[in-house]
């Protein structure tokens, strides 16, 4: 199956028709899609639930990938709203020790 049916592919930026041309121009360059596709598959690769710096870890470390920690944590909120991705019932713990949510695909 392909990502885009996985996700549905309807996913696209945005930007308010009155924002400044550079928020048009970042949107333009902003690939939702595999944001959320990388985000799934981390969370499916992951042998327990991870917080959402892990996520960014994983992401930069073990796929190469140049989404800043904001486009991760954006992807994993909309698969959340999907029903894809849940908050586990243990919580982490952020790397300036505040404790924070764990996610995990919708079992």
């Amino acid at each position: 199956m392909r990502e885009a049916e996985v996700l549905g592919g309807t996913d696209t930026p945005r930007a308010r028709r009155r924002d400044l041309v550079t928020s048009h121009e970042a949107a333009d360059t902003n690939d939702v899609t595999r944001s959320l596709g990388l985000v799934l598959l981390i969370l499916k690769e992951a042998a327990e639930p991870i917080t959402d710096e892990e996520i960014e870890t994983r992401a930069v470390v073990g796929h190469g990938s140049q989404f800043t920690g904001q486009r991760l944590r954006t992807a994993r909120r909309h698969l959340v709203r999907m029903g894809s991705v849940e908050r586990a019932e243990e919580f982490g713990e952020t790397s300036h020790q505040r404790r924070c949510a764990k996610w995990q695909v919708t079992k």
